[in-house]
């Protein structure tokens, strides 16, 4: 009752905000805030759908929302055009967690950018509808990492035939198909991180994903090789620490299922999901969204000035966009939502070069080597 009443009320502000009494000239509304609690709520649930579209990659959690621009539809709907700064965080995105839910990388490996997504909202008829989106990402400078802590992991290029990844991902999987015991055995599928470390000596870290084969009961080390199209189950850890001495070799897994919905008592107040929207995530299967991912390189690579008096320009080419007509098209929205013709949305060509007002908003994270410029 209680949420059926607040869905109401929410439905009857938004109403009230969109038309103007009779007589009067209609004048168009203030675009919102970046910090405004109803774009974070917005802007929350878009990164979701975002992370959930993905098949490759670590999850992408919210920094900040750069800007927004809502455009208001006939009826109760909004058209929002985000401009979202994100990090990544330590969780892939076969985990299907929520990106609240996951921690954000050190900043010595940080990997962040920029996502702008078009997102349409209709609270009556709980619809949360993601059609584009695109992101661009960058790890975070090297060469400046290194001069704020020389002893930190250097990330490597994810090449399984480097010797040092290889022999790393070997001992670790053969450590974990010991560990795990009799009933099946674990393979590499992709290498998806690298890191090198001096530690007491050289020292390789990698992330992995593994696919799983069946062994018999009856010849517990006569296993199955993994089938052509077997898909990942779970990503790994190994490492591999030499000294003058002896070779450690570490390795765990984390395996994919099904994440439960965690309290929102256990995220911060301005990131936390109104239950009216919430609750429209029930809502049937939605069409994938046409968006992409492009990961630029370390911006450090192949420059030879000198970072302490030249700091290189980095840029984020991230553009999405439905339209190039300047009064819009229909968006037409998958058939099950049931909509009549003259309540379906119309999409404009994404903002570009425009800022609202208070925007950016406040970044999570505010160290100027992970926020877009």
């Amino acid at each position: 009752m209680i949420l059926t009443l607040s869905l109401g009320l929410l439905v009857l502000v938004h109403g009230a905000c969109s038309t103007s009494p009779p007589g009067e000239v209609y004048q168009p509304p203030p675009q919102p805030s970046c910090n405004d609690s109803r774009v974070l709520s917005v802007a929350g649930l878009a990164l979701e759908k975002i992370n959930e579209d993905r098949k490759e990659g670590y999850i992408f959690s919210l920094n900040r929302v750069a800007d927004v621009q809502e455009h208001r539809q006939a009826g109760s709907g909004s058209v929002y055009y985000l401009t979202l700064d994100v990090l990544e965080t330590y969780c892939h995105v076969l985990s299907k967690k929520n990106w609240k839910d996951c921690e954000a990388r050190r900043l010595h490996d940080s990997i962040y950018g920029q996502c702008k997504a078009i997102f349409y909202v209709n609270l009556p008829r709980r619809i949360l509808y993601l059609p584009a989106y695109n992101c661009t990402i960058r790890p975070v400078s090297s060469r400046e990492i290194a001069t704020l802590c020389p002893d930190c992991p250097v990330l490597l290029p994810n090449n399984i035939s480097d010797p040092w990844i290889s022999q790393t991902v070997t001992e670790s999987l053969k450590k974990i198909n010991k560990e795990i015991g009799v009933g099946k055995a674990f393979h590499l599928f992709k290498v998806t991180e690298a890191r090198t470390q001096w530690v007491v000596g050289p020292s390789f870290f990698v992330d992995f994903l593994v696919t799983e084969s069946p062994c018999t009961k009856s010849l517990p080390k006569a296993c199955l090789p993994p089938l052509a199209n077997a898909q990942p189950v779970g990503i790994c850890e190994g490492s591999l620490i030499r000294d003058e001495i002896e070779t450690s070799v570490s390795g765990k897994c984390e395996f994919f299922q099904s994440q439960p919905t965690s309290a929102p008592e256990s995220h911060p107040p301005e990131h936390q999901v109104p239950q009216q929207l919430a609750s429209s995530t029930d809502a049937p299967p939605l069409e994938e969204p046409k968006g992409s991912v492009q990961l630029l390189p370390d911006p450090s690579v192949g420059k030879f000035e000198d970072f302490q008096e030249k700091r290189p320009i980095v840029t984020f080419p991230v553009h999405v966009s439905l339209t190039t007509e300047p009064l819009g098209e229909v968006l037409h929205l998958p058939s099950h939502y049931l909509l009549e013709k003259e309540e379906l949305p119309i999409v404009l060509p994404f903002p570009e070069g425009l800022r609202s007002n208070e925007c950016p908003g406040p970044a999570e994270y505010p160290n100027s080597l992970i926020l877009p410029p």
